[in-house]
């Protein structure tokens, strides 16, 4: 069953799309499907670890800008040992920025069904 999107969903529209709040999906299922009851939505995705994840995002977005402003800090200080910290720090302050930078149109690796559907649109 091939399911209808809307709106159009393609690898240019998706950045400008509204995301991270569960309210969202919920919103987008009950309005295509009024008959939906919208604490049954909330449920399945509190169970399958969504609300759990779009709140490590946050704390992740949150967590990188901490760190730059220890690395501002860091980068007046001189010694070997802050100077190592320094550059680790700015090592993962930069991993953490290119996952939370990552493009939206992908999937978990391991959800080959939810990577046939984009390879599908």
């Amino acid at each position: 069953m091939k399911f209808e999107i809307r709106p159009a969903i393609t690898k240019q529209s998706i950045n400008n799309m509204a995301q991270n709040k569960p309210t969202l999906i919920v919103k987008d299922i009950c309005t295509r499907y009024p008959d939906v009851d919208p604490d049954f939505v909330y449920s399945v995705l509190l169970a399958r670890g969504v609300f759990k994840w779009l709140a490590v995002r946050r704390r992740l977005i949150r967590l990188k800008d901490v760190w730059r402003d220890e690395i501002r800090e860091l980068n007046r200080k001189k010694t070997d040992k802050e100077k190592g910290y320094y550059h680790a720090l700015i090592r993962c302050r930069a991993n953490v920025r290119a996952l939370c930078h990552s493009n939206r149109w992908q999937a978990p690796d391991f959800d080959r069904k939810a990577n046939e559907f984009l390879e599908g649109l």
